[in-house]
């Protein structure tokens, strides 16, 4: 006992002794950048037992040894610091880690860095994304990335983008990439049943975005297997960040116009209509002897009430009429924020833009929230919510009377636009049943309406088995709701011949995805020199897709009834219900030594009931090569070359984008596809021949490529070539008519896309005070068909035949105009050496023109003087060309003299022997057949427009410390400000025929000017 208590006492003494050695030290960790306090900051004594972290405060207390030398700092997102102890009390700023969120690769299931990534990749962050000011995120990627084509043909607010990444990928299937919005793969394109273009993509407020990724090669997209044959987008929204709360607040006002307008292919005034019209008569011999027509009184004869009866006294310009500048406004607030275990983001928005023609709009309203938690060294978990509410008004489009841009075209000038009261005028060739509508009757008793409510939703969990094994499960969904109204006057109009028409649709769409992972980390030996990293998993898709229609005509002359319910004839009711699911098993992984050589793969096994039974499942892989050959000994002599990276892959894709039941053999009731009622009573058919055998589309794809960095990579260059191809593309095929139909869907097509990508970046200049930063990037693409059911299938104004671009134009071609009498003519044949003033005998022909561009890309540069900030892109796009299928009524050569206006290009027509034009002479009711079908109704697509400029100004920190701003940013910026138009003679916006190569009078894209501040607290 005596001995216990000596030992005791000891203990005791030591004990105390070694307490009277320790020493407290507080301090208060802060970001270097903006001074505000970090929480959650790893603080540890170096070399030595001992940690703890900062408050929300920043601030923290630790005991420390005297003997303790220096404290460490970690904090993610910020370089780590070493400070030596000199006192009882240590403050640290922190230095953001830019270099590692750069270095961050957004990847498939995941995330990499750039020296172990060996996919094509692009990334583009919130920054160019908020720098444009267009309804979806889609739009903003325009001129971003070298290989992807978007296009946006209508000038709808909230209308579809058509984007190709790497050319056209199928024949009758989508061509679209896959969208996957925080790892929800998402139903996108146009959704809707009744609006004339919509975009589901637009319900996302481009402020939620954090960056896009597009994935472009086969070892980037084939763990997306089945949906990867296409490109992947990525779409990564914002998340918040430990430390001080953050408040943002975004506004933003300005007014869009019309972007384009061809003075060479205006409407003509009443004026010219007068001389043109008299010149038509007076080149009609069996005319000029009826009427007793001569120059001296063919003007009299052509404005006379007796004769062709034009009036002079009026002329109206309807392009002004149904046109107007519209209003365009955004206002956003976000919250960020958190501590070490809790970090959160929450934000919400509002916008609106007018179109560039009366009653068109679109509204968003949106929110998103987005929490993570980590409850221990093992486990976190989280969720993301994004919840948006848009509303459209839309208006015809293509060939519609209805469509205020036809209109605007085609109505005679000399016909007023409104009464002395103000009211739309329709009497004469304008009154109800005439066959031209006064657009602005139209817009003022139509209506078109579309509400989209949208959610992506996903709620996850991670778990640590060891500290390099993990677990992590995801559960999404994605969800659209779609209603619509459609409302034709009874009274004039499209609705006016069936006393006036009512349609209501509503479509819902509900996805589901499950995504369970394993993530295994290797150091395989002890030096660390050999690295790999394995992930596999299952995941469960499920689309539910359902929609109602009804229809009715006959409806009441007081406008405010609208709904189908109130229409006397019920026309039709429909109904749809479509489910389609996805099981896969994945599996990818990479393995590198001293992060010089990588390699990678990944596989992927999908089960689809899209397809036959004897084909639902199909296996997609990729192999893909590193090897970064700045790490090299012999390479790092050469100080200057900062990366050189050069890279390889190879694999197999998919395309799913096809029709939910394509492969069955189906079976319908009453007016199922087909009309089976029979005197009244219910009847039933086959409505599909089935193909059990049906399968996947296919695409193979190869890439080569480098990355080079020079000079601290203040000059860098990215290089790829690639070959794509696409085999069991769907087609119909031809059977006999025995079995009750024309044709079944099997993999029959074939086709090639190959082409090169080059993006050149560098800063010229760039001093403590100012940086000059140039952009520039190409893509060339040639695509061929390598296979079809028959060779040549004639598609007017195309042909599909193997060996050929896919959108090759096949039309007669058009030889001028004879000088001597002033008729067209045409070639004979392919050889053009014989020429013919009989359209029969003129023979369509391969012309070696492509609806496809040869080229395309973006140029751009930002220069930054402290503060002040200058930012342009221009985007180009050459080598193809455009048909216009309207051609006939604007260019006629007098057949439609007097019913539809023509174009200004009319007036270099012949008028005498010896005339040197392509335009025939003017011929009253035109029996020259000058307008036929031709490649005179070719233009070149080729084009270079001013996409993006802003101009902007961050006030100084020193003049926001006493109003307690973290930062204050004033701008203006504006959208297709400048196009320049290579083709004189094309009469309408070069993007506006879409990736289709032909006109269909959508509304006129607009130019945007917005001023805007961005106000952080």
């Amino acid at each position: 006992m005596k001995k216990l208590l000596q030992s005791l006492f000891v203990f005791m003494l030591f004990a105390a002794s070694a307490i009277a050695q320790q020493r407290t030290i507080t301090g208060t960790v802060t970001g270097k950048e903006d001074g505000l306090p970090l929480p959650g900051v790893s603080v540890r004594v170096k070399g030595a037992a001992g940690a703890t972290q900062t408050g929300s405060d920043g601030k923290f207390t630790i005991k420390v040894a005297a003997s303790a030398r220096a404290l460490e700092f970690t904090y993610i997102g910020y370089l780590s610091s070493s400070v030596e102890i000199s006192g009882n009390v240590v403050n640290v700023s922190l230095t953001s880690d830019s270099k590692s969120l750069e270095e961050l690769v957004i990847t498939g299931y995941g995330s990499t860095t750039k020296v172990r990534a060996t996919g094509s990749t692009v990334t583009v962050g919130a920054k160019d994304l908020e720098q444009t000011p267009f309804t979806s995120v889609d739009k903003a990627l325009q001129g971003r990335v070298a290989g992807l084509q978007s296009v946006g043909a209508s000038g709808q607010p909230g209308a579809l983008q058509s984007i190709r990444i790497r050319g056209l990928g199928s024949i009758s299937g989508s061509s679209d990439p896959l969208y996957v919005i925080d790892g929800i793969p998402v139903n996108s394109g146009d959704l809707s049943n009744n609006t004339t273009t919509s975009n589901a993509l637009a319900g996302l407020n481009p402020n939620d975005v954090e960056n896009m990724t597009v994935l472009k090669d086969a070892a980037s997209t084939a763990i997306y297997g089945s949906r990867g044959a296409n490109g992947v987008i990525l779409i990564t929204t914002k998340s918040g960040k430990a430390g001080k709360t953050k408040i943002r607040v975004d506004a933003e006002y300005g007014f869009v116009k019309p972007g384009t307008f061809n003075g060479n292919t205006r409407p003509l005034t009443t004026d010219e209509n007068i001389t043109l019209i008299g010149e038509g008569l007076l080149n009609r011999p069996d005319l000029v002897a009826a009427y007793g027509l001569t120059p001296a009184n063919i003007r009299a004869f052509v404005v006379s009430p007796d004769g062709v009866g034009i009036n002079e006294g009026t002329n109206t310009d309807w392009y002004k009429a149904v046109t107007r500048t519209g209003k365009q406004q955004s206002y956003n607030l976000a919250f960020d924020g958190g501590d070490a275990k809790t970090q959160f983001h929450v934000g919400g928005g509002y916008f609106s833009q007018d179109a560039t023609v009366q009653r068109s709009k679109f509204d968003r309203v949106s929110g998103n929230v987005n929490l993570k938690h980590k409850f221990n060294e093992k486990l976190s978990f989280g969720t993301n919510i994004i919840l948006s509410s848009s509303n459209t008004k839309s208006l015809l489009n293509g060939g519609a009377f209805g469509n205020p841009v036809l209109s605007a075209l085609f109505i005679m000038p000399d016909l007023r636009a409104t009464n002395d009261d103000g009211t739309p005028n329709i009497s004469g060739a304008l009154a109800p049943g005439a066959g031209l509508f006064n657009p602005l009757a139209i817009l003022q008793n139509d209506n078109g309406n579309n509400n989209t409510q949208k959610a992506i939703t996903s709620v996850y969990g991670e778990y640590k088995i060891l500290p390099n094994l993990k677990i992590s499960t995801k559960y999404g969904i994605d969800y659209n709701n779609i209603e619509e109204d459609s409302y034709n006057s009874p009274t004039y109009g499209d609705g006016r011949n069936v006393g006036g028409r009512t349609y209501r649709n509503y479509t819902r769409y509900f996805n589901w995805v499950w995504t369970n992972l394993v993530d295994y980390h290797i150091d395989i030996d002890a030096n660390n020199n050999w690295v790999a990293n394995i992930k596999a998993g299952y995941e469960a898709q499920k689309s539910n897709y359902y929609s109602i229609g009804l229809a009715a005509y006959n409806v009441p002359l007081n406008t405010n009834y609208q709904v189908p319910s109130v229409g006397a004839t019920p026309i039709s009711t429909t109904g749809t219900n479509q489910v389609y699911t996805f099981a896969s098993l994945l599996a990818l992984g990479d393995i590198s030594y001293k992060n010089k050589y990588v390699l990678s793969a990944s596989f992927r096994r999908d089960g689809s009931s899209r397809f036959g039974v004897n084909n639902q499942y199909g296996d997609f892989w990729s192999v893909g090569g590193t090897w970064n050959a700045e790490q090299e000994d012999f390479i790092k002599q050469y100080q200057w070359i900062s990366q050189l990276k050069l890279r390889a892959s190879y694999g197999l894709t998919g395309n799913a984008g096809t029709g939910y039941n394509s492969w069955r053999t189906l079976y319908g009731l009453t007016r199922t596809g087909y009309n089976f009622v029979y005197n009244g009573a219910i009847g039933s058919g086959p409505t599909q021949y089935g193909n059990p055998n049906l399968t996947w589309e296919k695409t193979k794809s190869f890439d080569v490529g480098f990355d080079l960095g020079l000079f601290n990579n203040r000059l860098t260059a990215n290089f790829d070539f690639y070959n794509r191809q696409s085999t069991s593309l769907l087609l119909p095929v031809n059977v006999s008519y025995t079995t009750g139909f024309a044709s079944y869907i099997d993999n029959f097509g074939g086709m090639r896309n190959r082409g090169v990508e080059v993006t050149l970046a560098g800063s010229p200049v760039k001093t403590r005070d100012f940086e000059w930063n140039l952009n520039f990037n190409i893509a060339l693409n040639k695509n061929k068909l390598t296979n079809l059911v028959t060779d040549k299938q004639i598609s007017s104004p195309f042909i599909r035949q193997v060996g050929q671009d896919y959108q090759s134009f096949y039309l007669p071609q058009y030889a001028g105009v004879n000088p001597d009498n002033g008729m067209p003519r045409w070639y004979t044949d392919a050889t053009r050496t014989t020429t013919t003033e009989v359209y029969g005998q003129a023979q369509r022909v391969l012309l070696g023109k492509s609806a496809a561009p040869k080229a395309f890309g973006s140029f751009g540069t930002t220069l930054t003087y402290k503060g002040l900030s200058l930012d342009a892109l221009f985007y180009y796009n050459f080598g193809n060309w455009i048909y216009n299928s309207y051609y006939q009524y604007q260019n006629s050569g007098g057949a439609y003299l007097g019913s539809y206006n023509q174009s200004a290009t009319e007036l270099a027509r012949w008028q005498k022997p010896g005339d040197i034009t392509d335009v025939p002479k003017m011929v009253y009711g035109n029996g020259t057949n000058s307008f036929a079908v031709s490649d005179r109704m070719l233009n070149r697509g080729d084009f270079v427009r001013l996409r993006d400029i802003t101009l902007g100004y961050n006030l100084p920190k020193e003049w926001l410390t006493k109003a307690k701003l973290s930062s204050v940013r004033v701008y203006a910026r504006g959208s297709n400000l400048f196009t320049w138009i290579k083709d004189k003679k094309l009469p309408y916006d070069p993007e506006s025929t879409g990736t289709g190569g032909t006109n269909t009078f959508e509304l006129f894209i607009p130019k945007t000017v917005t001023f805007g501040v961005n106000v952080g607290f």
